[in-house]
């Protein structure tokens, strides 16, 4: 939560719409987002009411993600009386684009502050004076035209269409439950809670300079900066007092948590800080569940593996992106492992955890790919036995150098061709995978009833099975990730944790009974 500049939380009266596209990054910095308008006294904008300031938080790892990121500010901006603010991938990469969109009164890129330009304009728009109307003071820090985007207004001074905003970092009075930081760095900002969920995304690194050639975020966030271990437990250990059960660390290159780059061969410190914060994080008091997300070969070291197995509140599942199992086209993509390097390296996971979970990402029809090269993914995809394959046929983004080798590009109906290949052996991976645990009993953290939404909260609805068989039907995730539905006696509510039997599964579900005995122990 960040600190306001001084307001008058009792006259507020605003309302905000918040969109978010993209990553769990991304929807971690909706949530400081959130946080920080909340405390400004806005409060989120319900069905058939009007926003005051709205704010797109933009993806831009594709160019379909580009495209939804139009969508979203026109869909922002369609009632007049709306400011609507752009953040994000999308914002740094496409700000001349989003800048002319009608109603966009800001775009506001990785460059910034984020979180002190948005307050800023908070503080302008709901309690105006005259020291943040373009005016330049000595707490004043300059903007440069790569970091905001500012649109004229006829109340605003037309010096230049780029305009210094005002940051006043002196103390204020604000409620005593948000929590203060000082650090104009937005990592080091830390949320409460993460609305809408019972699992809490946690972040805590960001930036990239590892240089994938289909990948743009190197040039959109490429300094790397970790959140210290102290900040990255308490803002654990707030996440739980506040009903979290199950926290996701992520990052934008997590494996580079610690350290100053994510190229391997330039690492200078010896040690695993990732593995360190790990360690320190299985030790919050009441969380059941750590879960890490996106993870490289290289990332996995014994010291990880260590820590991941001393059980705990560490799950057996890893995300482990693949791409590719060709090693020349993984050389490239700039991938920094070979197709023996990921199989070995799935080995000694599988050598250090019971029966672990492990999810995967695929590219489909990367230029250059040939039907060997795809061949070579479906068998390292069928002697892995990933748990779930996420694949995406190839979509070239502008600025990278993939993008550039359009004479090599796969034609499309073979790229959908592969897709429908790939899906079949993700349905028979993942079956395969759940199969294995027929008749044990797994942790369930309860999400929602079947046809409630997310957090919805409150009572469950009941669902008629048999004639005479009033069950309520619950859904929620295990510890290796995949989905349960499950039948209960007993009314459960979202963030309980259920001990489930699992009785059936077909290719899109499992299924299970909700039971009185505890749940297997996972075996280090």
């Amino acid at each position: 939560m960040i600190q306001p500049n001084a307001v008058s939380f009792s006259s507020m009266a605003g309302k905000y719409l918040l969109t978010t596209l993209g990553c769990k990054v991304n929807q971690y910095e909706s949530q400081q987002i959130r946080e920080l308008m909340e405390s400004f006294g806005l409060r989120a904008v319900q069905p058939g009411e009007t926003a005051d300031f709205a704010v797109v938080n933009t993806c831009a790892v594709t160019t379909t993600a580009s495209r939804k990121n139009r969508q979203a500010v026109r869909a922002a901006a369609r009632n007049p009386g709306t400011s609507v603010i752009v953040v994000g991938c999308g914002a740094t990469a496409d700000a001349d684009r989003l800048a002319k969109l009608d109603g966009v009164t800001a775009v506001v890129g990785h460059q910034a502050d984020v979180l002190s330009e948005l307050r800023s304009l908070l503080t302008s728009r709901f309690a105006p004076t005259s020291s943040t109307r373009g005016e330049t003071t000595s707490k004043h820090r300059n903007v440069s035209r790569n970091e905001v985007w500012i649109k004229p207004t006829d109340s605003t001074p037309q010096r230049s269409s780029i305009l210094p905003l005002a940051f006043d970092a002196s103390p204020r009075s604000i409620p005593p439950t948000l929590p203060i930081v000082k650090s104009p760095d937005t990592l080091a900002a830390r949320i409460e809670s993460f609305r809408g969920r019972q699992r809490a995304f946690l972040k805590v690194q960001d930036g990239c300079d590892a240089s994938c050639t289909y990948c743009i975020i190197p040039q959109l966030r490429p300094r790397l900066r970790s959140k210290p271990v102290s900040v990255v437990v308490a803002e654990a250990q707030t996440l739980v007092a506040n009903g979290h059960k199950e926290i996701i660390i992520t990052g934008i290159f997590l494996g580079a948590y610690g350290r100053d780059t994510a190229i391997r061969k330039r690492f200078t410190s010896k040690g695993s800080p990732l593995a360190e914060m790990v360690c320190a994080l299985a030790k919050v008091e009441g969380l059941h569940r750590l879960r890490l997300s996106s993870l490289e070969p290289g990332d996995v070291d014994d010291a990880l593996l260590e820590v991941l197995a001393a059980g705990g509140c560490c799950v057996p599942h890893l995300h482990l992106p693949l791409q590719s199992g060709s090693s020349s086209l993984l050389r490239r993509m700039n991938r920094q492992y070979t197709r023996d390097q990921y199989v070995d390296m799935v080995e000694r996971v599988h050598r250090a955890l019971d029966r672990p979970a492990i999810s995967t990402d695929i590219i489909v029809g990367f230029p250059g790919e040939t039907e060997t090269d795809f061949q070579a993914s479906i068998e390292v995809a069928r002697s892995t036995g990933f748990c779930k394959i996420h694949a995406f046929p190839f979509s070239p983004r502008p600025g990278t150098a993939a993008a550039r080798w359009s004479k090599t590009y796969v034609h499309s109906t073979e790229v959908r061709e592969r897709m429908r290949r790939m899906a079949e052996v993700e349905r028979e991976c993942s079956l395969d995978f759940r199969r294995r645990f027929i008749g044990e009993v797994e942790r369930v953290i309860v999400e929602n009833s079947c046809g409630t939404p997310e957090g919805a909260g409150g009572r469950q609805a009941r669902f008629a099975l048999q004639d005479e068989d009033l069950r309520c039907i619950y859904h929620g995730r295990a510890d290796r990730y995949f989905e349960i539905h499950f039948e209960s006696d007993a009314e459960r509510h979202a963030g309980d944790i259920v001990a489930v039997r699992i009785d059936r599964v077909t290719p899109t579900r499992t299924h299970g009974t909700a039971v009185e005995a505890p749940a297997r122990q996972v075996a280090p």
